[in-house]
Parts: C-alpha cells; structure tokens; sequence
C-alpha cells in the first residue's frame, strides 16, 4: 500500500496525468485542506491540475508510516513554474488505500499562505 503512494508521489514528478489519475479510485475524496474537498476522480483531477501545470516538480517524501489501510506522509513539495525559482511547500498527506489497492481518500495538510507564495 504505501508502494502506491510512492507511485503516485513519482507520477507527480514526472507531471503524469494518466499515471496520477490511475492511482486515483474512481469514487476517490481528494481534500486540499483548508480548501473544499474534490469528489471522484474528474473533480480530483481538476483540484490537483494547478500543481500538474508546473514546468518541474520535486516532491520528496521525507517519512512515511502506516497502519492498515491509512498511509501517513510528511512530505516537502517543489515547484518551479516558468521564469520563476523553485519554490517549496511543506505537507503531510494522510492516504486511505481502497480494497482496490488505489487511493480512496487524499487528505493534505499545509500552510495556505506557503502555498499561495509558491503558485504563480
């Protein structure tokens, strides 16, 4: 289970739509906390486009625990958009892994004020 949060976290780095929405159950909740939450996978595909459109992503998991089904994640995720620097915002993901073996529920913490500094 925690092979397909590194799958996914990898699909982001690579900007894989196809690898990222594949990793996605289709009934996924995807929440962008403090933001409203995505329902399916189409609307979670649209909430996480904005981070996709960067020209390069970098995101590291820096720890990673589990318990059952639920994955947790403290991760540092880089973006660089074009003409401008890489910037970082720091997360924790807390995933549900579906009997599918695919994300169910995507839960992210983060400090908005960080992210709206590093989107364009």
């Amino acid at each position: 289970m925690t092979d397909t949060v590194g799958a996914l976290v990898a699909a982001f780095n690579r900007r894989d739509r196809a690898a990222v929405a594949a990793l996605l159950d289709d009934d996924v909740v995807c929440v962008s906390i403090p933001l409203e939450p995505a329902h399916g996978k189409a609307a979670a595909m649209v909430l996480l486009e904005p981070f996709l459109a960067a020209e390069a992503l970098d995101w590291k998991i820096l720890h990673r625990a589990a318990s059952g089904r639920i994955i947790f994640t403290e991760r540092r995720d880089r973006f660089r958009f074009a003409g401008q620097d890489w910037t970082e915002v720091r997360a924790v993901g807390v995933f549900e892994i579906g009997g599918n073996g695919l994300i169910a529920a995507w839960r992210d913490y983060f400090d908005l004020g960080e992210l709206q500094r590093a989107m364009p």
